[in-house]
């Protein structure tokens, strides 16, 4: 509630004269009738009222295409391999405008150091679909160069995420491609190894 406090207060001047008690006499009755007023007016108050407010936070929803599935499930990779696969995200959010899409990584588990071994590349674009990069046009790339194991351990939430898609408008999509290739170096102490991921936008 939102209130007011409602005051007034009469105010006079006197003016001195030395003419004579009678007029004194009346300067003085003058006075305390003005003080009595502002008195009684200064015990009124009201208020206001400003009722329903209500305040509610916009919904930013991001999906995807991969139906509950794994991007990646690949065996038996050797060293030079690479594998791409592609996921579309779908901004439908309500009454809010986000700030950029950003990817990052919850955590990984390997058996291993195997994750320190598999290079990630990260693209942003249009076309393709959910484990088919056919038709991919790529419009930025937003991570190339760190493995894995860097990666998560870097871009660890929203804040230091990587990404530049930055919806405008809703529903829209954006198709990310994703590339992971197992190192040349990779030594033979590696063999048989794996590793797990999950990955958020």
């Amino acid at each position: 509630m939102f209130g007011k406090h409602l005051e007034r207060a009469a105010a006079g001047a006197v003016r001195r004269d030395v003419r004579g008690p009678v007029l004194a006499v009346a300067c003085a009755v003058l006075v305390a009738t003005f003080l009595v007023l502002s008195v009684s007016r200064a015990a009124f108050t009201a208020t206001t009222a400003n009722g329903g407010n209500s305040v509610t936070a916009g919904r930013v929803t991001p999906t995807d295409d991969d139906s509950g599935s794994a991007m990646f499930t690949v065996s038996n990779m050797k060293r030079g391999d690479s594998q791409q696969r592609c996921i579309v995200v779908t901004y439908s959010g309500v009454d809010a405008d986000p700030s950029a899409v950003e990817l990052y990584s919850s955590h990984y588990t390997d058996s291993g150091d195997f994750a320190s071994y598999l290079n990630l590349t990260v693209e942003e674009g249009t076309g393709g679909a959910f484990g088919n990069c056919s038709g991919f046009t790529p419009d930025n790339t937003i991570e190339s160069g760190d493995d894995l194991a860097a990666f998560d351990t870097a871009r660890t939430d929203y804040a230091t995420g990587v990404g530049v898609w930055d919806p405008a408008s809703t529903p829209v999509s954006k198709t990310y491609r994703f590339t992971i290739q197992l190192d040349a170096g990779t030594p033979n102490t590696e063999q048989g190894e794996w590793v797990t991921a999950l990955i958020f936008t």
